[in-house]
C-alpha cells in the first residue's frame, strides 16, 4: 500500500496528538475535521504561561535588563493570556472537553501560544543580558529552568492545535509534570 505525505502527516499528527498528550483527539466526518480538547490540560497550560511571564516579571534583574517597554510588552501578553483563558473557558461552557471545527476555540488556543512565544522571546533576551552581570547563579538557574519549563509547555500547547491532524510538536526540554510543577500549576 502507498501512503501519501498528506495521509502519512495526517496519521503522525493524530498519533502525536493521542498517544503523546492524550489532551485532544482528532475525528474526522465526510469533510469536517473536529478535534477534541480536554479543558483542564489546556487551562492548566495557559496558567503555567501566565506563571511563566509573572515569574520573569518578579526578577527585577531580569526587567532591568529588558527595560520598561519590553516589560510593557510583557504585561500586555499577560493580559492576553487570561483574556484567551476567558474566551476558551467561555466556548468550552462548563464542559470536560470542547470539540471545535470553526476557529473560535483555535484562536483562543493560539493566542495563548503567541503570548508565550513573546514572553520566552523577552524572557530569554533578559537571562542573556544578566549572565554577565553580578547576578547570581541561583538567579540564573532558576530563571533557566522556568524557560526550559515554558519551551515545554509551548511544545505541549502547540501540539494540542493541529491543522487536519498535522502536529507541530518538538521535542520538550522536560516532561510535562516537570514543566508545571516548576511552574506552580
Amino acid at each position: 500500500m502507498i501512503k501519501s505525505r498528506r495521509n502519512f502527516l495526517s496519521n503522525a499528527g493524530l498519533l502525536a496528538c493521542g498517544t503523546a498528550l492524550a489532551a485532544c483527539s482528532i475525528t474526522k466526518s465526510g469533510n469536517v475535521t473536529s478535534v477534541t480538547l480536554n479543558v483542564a490540560k489546556v487551562d492548566a497550560y495557559a496558567k503555567a504561561a501566565q506563571n511563566f511571564a509573572n515569574t520573569i516579571l518578579s526578577v527585577p534583574l531580569v526587567t532591568a535588563a529588558l527595560g520598561t517597554g519590553t516589560v510593557t510588552l510583557i504585561n500586555a501578553a499577560v493580559t492576553g493570556i487570561v483574556a484567551a483563558i476567558d474566551q476558551f473557558d467561555a466556548a468550552a461552557n462548563g464542559a470536560a472537553t470542547v470539540s471545535y471545527d470553526s476557529t473560535s476555540v483555535k484562536t483562543a488556543v493560539n493566542s495563548i501560544i503567541a503570548d508565550l512565544q513573546t514572553v520566552l522571546t523577552y524572557a530569554k533576551r533578559g537571562i542573556s543580558g544578566i549572565e554577565s552581570t553580578a547576578a547570581t547563579a541561583d538567579t540564573i538557574s532558576k530563571v533557566n529552568t522556568a524557560i526550559s519549563a515554558a519551551e515545554t509547555v509551548l511544545s505541549l500547547l502547540t501540539a494540542l492545535i493541529v491543522s487536519v491532524g498535522v502536529a507541530r510538536a518538538a521535542p520538550t526540554p522536560m516532561s510535562e509534570a516537570s514543566a508545571l510543577a516548576v511552574l506552580g500549576v
